[in-house]
């Protein structure tokens, strides 16, 4: 009996190459719909921001792309009011410091859901032959 091996390494890492991007941007999705979430329950109530509507709607995500350090994607807004409440500003009107964080804590809150994502779509496709 005679038992031969071979080196599909490189066969993995090019599928791996293919596949990445496919899972940072399921990951990415997620934020996306629990940020658009969060705006809906808690974010700018109250007629603090009136372009809540416009906010929520822009939300987007960037196709991933590759770094040196690896691959990466951007989640976010156009709109500079939300970095304003995001990080805080000096109303105008109630002369107080003013900050909403929505952001942050939304994408810490997720994190584990969206590495089991991102998990998901690596092993699916990478399981295939």
């Amino acid at each position: 009996m005679s038992v031969t091996t071979v080196d599909r390494s490189r066969e993995a890492l090019a599928r791996y190459e293919d596949i990445v991007p496919r899972a940072l941007d399921g990951a990415a999705k997620h934020l996306v719909d629990e940020v658009r979430k969060a705006f809906g329950s808690t974010y700018y109530l109250g007629g603090r921001f009136r372009s809540t509507l416009q906010v929520k709607q822009s939300i987007r995500r960037l196709t991933p792309y590759k770094t040196p350090a690896g691959w990466e994607t951007v989640v976010g807004t156009k709109f500079i009011e939300a970095l304003y409440w995001e990080l805080g500003h000096r109303n105008l009107f109630t002369r107080k410091h003013e900050r909403v964080q929505l952001w942050v804590p939304t994408a810490v809150a997720n994190v584990e859901r969206m590495q089991k994502t991102f998990a998901y779509v690596v092993a699916r496709f990478m399981g295939r032959p």
